[in-house]
C-alpha cells in the first residue's frame, strides 16, 4: 500500500526513467530529493527543471506578472529545499502569436522582478512560438562546505515543521477554480532560500509544499518508511486567509492540506535533541519556523479530526487527481466523499 509506485504519478516518473542511465556523480536516487545533487570536486552542484502550463490551462495563473514569478520561484525552491545557493536559471518561454504585448511586458517583469528578490540571473534559454503559453526553468545551485539536504533522514522522534503557515496554495485555487471569485486572493509565494541556509546544520529531511501537505508528507512517509502525526490543534498552522476562503464556501479547512496546489513553504524535520540549538539559531536569523507535529513508527499520515485521531488514507487523496482526469469539480467531489466517509466512521 505505501511503496512508491502505489502513488500514480511515482509510478508514471518511473516508467519514463526506466531506460536511462543513471549518472555516477549524481547523489540522489530517483524521488530522494527536490533537486538532482551532483558531485563535483570540491562542490556539489543542484539542478532543477519545472515548467508552467498546466496551471494556465486550466485557468488557475492567469495573471502574466504571476506566470513569470512563479516559473522563477518554482525553480528556486526545489534549490532551497537541498541548501543550495542559486547560480541562475535557464527559462524557455514558448509565446503564441496573439499573446498581447502588454502581457509579454507583465510576464518578463514577473520573471525579472523574482530574479531580483532571489538575487539570482536568467543566465539564458530560448523563445518560440506555439499554440498555447508555456514557460519552463531550469534552476541552477552550489552546495559548498555543507551536506545538501535530501528527503531522506526522518528518525522516530524528528519535530516535524514547516517554514511558515500553509494552506494558502491551495485556497488561491479554491478561490480561482473553485468558487470562481471575481477578485482571486493574494498569491505570490516566496521561496525560502534564506531560510534554507539556516536549516541545514540541523535538518534532517527537507521538502517543499509545492504539491500541498499531504503529498508531501506522503512522500517523505514513503522513502524513509516512518509516519507523521500533525499537532492536535492543526488549525493553528494554516494560514488566516487560507482558513477564511474555506469557512466563506463552506469547505472542511483540513482539506486544504490534501489539494495539490502549494505554497512552496519548506517542510523539514529536526532531531529532538537539536531542537533546541536550532529554534534559538533560527530566532537570532529571523526565522519563524511553525511546529507541524511529530515523526512516529506507523508508516502512515494521522490528523485529529473531527474529535478523533484519523490515519488518512493518503494514497487515495494523491490519486485522486488523476482519476477525476483533471476536473477539479469532480475532483473536489471525491474530497469531500472521503471527508463525509470520516464523520460517519467518527459517528
Amino acid at each position: 500500500m505505501y511503496k512508491l509506485n502505489s502513488i500514480i504519478e511515482n509510478e508514471n516518473i518511473n516508467k519514463l526513467i526506466s531506460s536511462f542511465r543513471r549518472s555516477p556523480v549524481q547523489i540522489n536516487k530517483p524521488h530522494e530529493s527536490d533537486a538532482e545533487i551532483i558531485r563535483l570536486s570540491d562542490f556539489r552542484l543542484a539542478i532543477t527543471t519545472d515548467n508552467i502550463s498546466e496551471e494556465i490551462s486550466t485557468g488557475l495563473y492567469d495573471d502574466p506578472y504571476l506566470i513569470g514569478w512563479m516559473i522563477v520561484t518554482v525553480n528556486m525552491s526545489d534549490l532551497a529545499a537541498v541548501g543550495a545557493s542559486t547560480v541562475g536559471i535557464l527559462i524557455t518561454e514558448i509565446i503564441p502569436p496573439n499573446y498581447e504585448e502588454y502581457k509579454l511586458k507583465e510576464l518578463q517583469r514577473g520573471i525579472s522582478e523574482a530574479c531580483i528578490a532571489y538575487n539570482t540571473f536568467v543566465l539564458g534559454g530560448d523563445t518560440n512560438g506555439g499554440k498555447e503559453l508555456i514557460l519552463s526553468g531550469s534552476a541552477i545551485g552550489i552546495i559548498k562546505n555543507k551536506k545538501p539536504i535530501t528527503r531522506l533522514g526522518a528518525k522516530v522522534g524528528d519535530i516535524l515543521y514547516s517554514t511558515a503557515k500553509l494552506g494558502i496554495g491551495n485556497a488561491y485555487a479554491v478561490s480561482k477554480l473553485i468558487s470562481r471569485r471575481s477578485s482571486a486572493i493574494s498569491y505570490k509565494p516566496i521561496a525560502r532560500l534564506r531560510e534554507s541556509g539556516s536549516l541545514n546544520k540541523y535538518t534532517a529531511c527537507c521538502m517543499d509544499t509545492s504539491d500541498g501537505l499531504i503529498s508531501t508528507l506522503d512522500q517523505l512517509m514513503r522513502v524513509n518508511n516512518v509516519g507523521f502525526e500533525l499537532c492536535k490543534d492543526w488549525e493553528n498552522i494554516i494560514d488566516d486567509v487560507a482558513l477564511e476562503v474555506m469557512n466563506s464556501v463552506g469547505l472542511p479547512s483540513w482539506l486544504l492540506f490534501c489539494g495539490q496546489h502549494g505554497e512552496f513553504e519548506l517542510v523539514f524535520t529536526v532531531p529532538q535533541n537539536q531542537n533546541k540549538q536550532f529554534l534559538a539559531e533560527a530566532l537570532l536569523n529571523g526565522i519563524e519556523p511553525i511546529k507541524l507535529g511529530k515523526v512516529i513508527p506507523d508508516k502512515e499520515i494521522k490528523i485529529n479530526i473531527y474529535g478523533e485521531l484519523h490515519s488518512i488514507d493518503t494514497t487515495l487523496i494523491r490519486n485522486l487527481l488523476f482519476k477525476a482526469n483533471g476536473d477539479v469539480n469532480h475532483y473536489l467531489k471525491l474530497l469531500l466523499e472521503y471527508d463525509s466517509q470520516l464523520k460517519l466512521n467518527h459517528a
